[in-house]
Formats: C-alpha cells, structure tokens, sequence
C-alpha cells in the first residue's frame, strides 16, 4: 500500500480552499456577463429608438482591443485575449440584435445552403424555411437558396402575383446566366430583385463571413435593407457591382481554388496507398487546417461541379491555375523560388 507523504492533509486542504476561490471567481464572472449582456439588450433598444444602426463595426475593435491589452497585461498570450475578447463581444451584439427586425423572409430550398441561412437570420427577423412544393408564405422578402435552373426561373413565373411588391434574392454561386433573366422577371411582374451570394456553407459559427450583394435595376430601398439584415445577423456585406465581375472574381476564389484542394487530396489519397501510411496521422499542422478545408469541399462536391460547370470563367481560372503551377515549379527547379515569390 502506498504511503502519502507527511502533510498531505494539509496540502489537500490548501488545494480545496484554492479551489473553492476558483469557484467564487467564476461565479462572479459568470454573474458580470450576465449583468454586460443586460446591459448591451438595453443599449439596442435605445439604438432601436433612435434609428441608429444596431451593429457599430468600430465600436467593436475598440472594445476588443481595450480587452485584449488588459488580458494580455493579466497574463493572458495574444491569441487567447483575442478569442476571449471576439466572444464576449459576439455575444452581446448577438442580444443586441435579437428579434431586431419584423422584417418576414421566407427561405425557398431545404437543402444545406436554406437551413443554414435560416439559421443566420431567424434570430434577428422572423424567418421560414420551405421547400418548392410547399405554398410560399405571405412575406417580405424571398430568398431562393435553390439550384441556377429552369425549374426556379418557372418558379418564379408560377407565383408572379404572390411576388409582385416582394424583394426576392437568389443565392446562387454563379450569376451570369440567370441574372438577367431574373432581373427581366422582376420588370414583368414587379418585384425588386437583389442578388446576394452567401460565402459560407453550413459551417458552425457564421459571425464575420461574408456575404456578396449584386443590385439590379430594380433592387431600390432593398439593398440598404438587406446590409442592415445581414449585418444584425453577423455577416459581413460587400457590394459587386454586377454578375459578370462577380463570377470572374469568383473563378479564382471559389474554382480555381476548389480544383486545387480536389488535386491535393488526390495526390494525397495515392501517395498514402504507395506507403501505406494514413496520411492523416502524420499531417503537419497546417496540412491539418487544409483537410478541414478539403473535407468541406468534398461535402459539397455537387456544388463544386456546379460552379465549374456555369462559371463561364472557370476555365480561364484553371488555365491560370495550371500556369502559376508551372511558374512555381520551374523556380524551384532552379533554385530561384524565393526570388520569384517575392515578386
């Protein structure tokens, strides 16, 4: 039987009163963020009352940054200080925007991309998820989270009466081939159209991704209305001007960039067969965070398809791709990698 050493008993008491301090602290900071989110609800209604915007993107930085110099000067590293500090932060503009609008959406489209949005925004405004064959909802503003084909544009012209006054978005990835057509529909039958394109899919926390607007001819008062949604909802809106400058940029954001994770995960995938060794055990750090991104893509390999498919720049992109492959490759076969990295 093994023996405690002398004063053991006395050591223990000195880990439980420790311990029990602890417990004190963590209640009362529990007890302080509660009291701050209080706070911060209160501080959206009298922005509500005074018509004042209720997410302050400067505000918040100086509010991070106020935390995370005094929880690094606590002891805290960087890195820690800034996730503690984003957390807080994210919380009480969360309550902030709670129920902030009564501005009705119904999101068209079951699949991944539909719930997710629903997810984003049914804290902030009401919001109804259906599928196509469902009867759609009286509304303000529908968002198609459907597939760019002919069976929407049909959907569209079928419930033209019920649209007509409405803001209808699409969601898709690629904008040129449907845009226009769209933006003809919405003269016809007197809708306001605005084309939005999520840059996320269902990923966990969508605080700070970035969702793309495209106004058309008839969008108006609904642009305004929907930064203000999708900024109340965490999202980050950034405005193209029109759908060919956003599927030429998206060529290289979104194909060139998914064919190169669908090569690398092949390469991989062969070079374990060779050895037979499970890659992923010995993945390095950073090949880790590009497996997340690998597997992502691999969930979505339809939509892959999809974009490499319609976007009429795709290929160009690849093209490119496959030239500054070859431009990298040949610096490293002189031993001038460096020089050519550095521009």
């Amino acid at each position: 039987m093994l023996r405690r050493p002398l004063g053991w008993l006395k050591v223990s008491s000195v880990l439980w009163q420790l311990r029990k301090e602890i417990d004190t602290v963590d209640d009362e900071i529990i007890r302080l963020l509660a009291k701050r989110l209080s706070i911060a609800e209160a501080i959206g209604d009298v922005k509500r009352k005074l018509g004042i915007p209720p997410v302050d993107r400067e505000r918040e930085e100086e509010v991070i940054g106020r935390w995370v110099n005094g929880l690094v000067e606590a002891g805290f590293d960087e890195a820690s200080a800034r996730g503690i500090a984003e957390l807080v932060v994210r919380a009480a503009t969360r309550r902030q925007t709670r129920n902030l609008y009564s501005v009705r959406v119904t999101v068209v489209g079951s699949g991944r991309l539909g719930k997710v949005l629903k997810g984003v925004l049914s804290p902030v405004t009401p919001t109804t998820l259906i599928s196509m064959r469902d009867e759609l909802p009286n509304s303000d503003v529908v968002i198609l989270a459907t597939r760019p084909t002919e069976e929407t544009i049909n959907y569209i012209r079928v419930h033209g009466d019920e649209l007509k006054g409405r803001v209808l978005m699409d969601a898709f990835s690629v904008k040129s081939r449907m845009f226009k057509v769209i933006e003809e529909e919405s003269r016809e039958l007197g809708f306001r159209y605005l084309s939005i394109h999520p840059l996320f899919g269902n990923v966990a926390d969508t605080w700070g991704e970035a969702v793309i607007l495209i106004p058309s001819v008839t969008s108006r008062d609904s642009l305004p209305m929907a930064m203000q949604l999708f900024e109340a909802a965490g999202l980050k809106p950034v405005i193209i001007s029109d759908p060919e400058t956003h599927d030429k940029v998206m060529a290289y954001v979104q194909a060139a960039h998914h064919l190169t994770l669908l090569a690398l995960y092949m390469m991989l995938r062969d070079a374990g067969k060779l050895g037979n060794v499970n890659i992923g055990a010995v993945a390095t750090h950073s090949l880790r965070y590009t497996m997340r991104a690998i597997e992502r893509v691999l969930e979505q390999i339809d939509v892959v398809e999809e974009i490499q498919e319609m976007n009429p720049y795709a290929g160009e992109a690849r093209g490119e791709l496959i030239k500054y492959i070859d431009i990298v490759n040949s610096a490293v076969s002189r031993g001038e990698l460096s020089k050519v990295i550095e521009g």
